[in-house]
């Protein structure tokens, strides 16, 4: 799957001071809403939110590194398993129709031309920059399961003056 940072190209610290643990926090309690939107009796296996896990660049996607001028974002994701019956399509549009009412959000399809994945995506964006990727399978696994998944971008922020690279956030 091609994932996109938060950012525009060029794009930096687009939030006002704001700790990292700060971003955490907002990531997840939303990775958390996209969960409750997903009916629990279809789930078979929940894999939970990701643990906090180091920071990137901004600038990913030329392959940066982490600078004090290339400012940082913040990965997430939720995924989920659910029998290979479920039609999880009419679930995706249910979540673009529940965040294009939410005042200041917009959805986008995220799917490219000629992807080998056999699932659609939709791209959620808060006011504030945050990207979710959610993605449902349109075809079963081997298993006769299907996968939910959220991936998560916080926007771009200045890289804080105590920044442990190393560190998970």
């Amino acid at each position: 799957m091609l994932a996109v940072s938060g950012c525009a190209p060029g794009q930096k610290n687009v939030l006002p001071k704001i700790s990292l643990a700060e971003l955490r926090e907002t990531q997840d309690a939303e990775l958390e809403r996209f969960r409750e939107l997903v009916p629990y009796r279809i789930i078979e296996k929940d894999y939970g939110i990701t643990p906090p896990r180091e920071a990137t660049s901004c600038n990913i996607i030329d392959s940066q590194p982490i600078t004090p001028d290339s400012g940082v974002q913040l990965a997430g994701r939720w995924r989920a398993m659910t029998s290979g019956d479920e039609d999880l399509e009419p679930l995706l549009e249910k979540i673009r129709a529940a965040y294009n009412a939410k005042p200041g959000w917009s959805t986008r399809g995220g799917d490219l031309p000629n992807d080998t994945l056999k699932s659609t995506l939709v791209v959620v964006t808060s006011p504030e920059n945050y990207q979710y990727y959610v993605r449902v399978s349109t075809e079963s696994n081997s298993e006769n399961q299907k996968t939910i998944s959220v991936r998560s971008f916080s926007p771009c922020v200045e890289t804080p003056e105590d920044f442990d690279r190393f560190a998970k956030y």
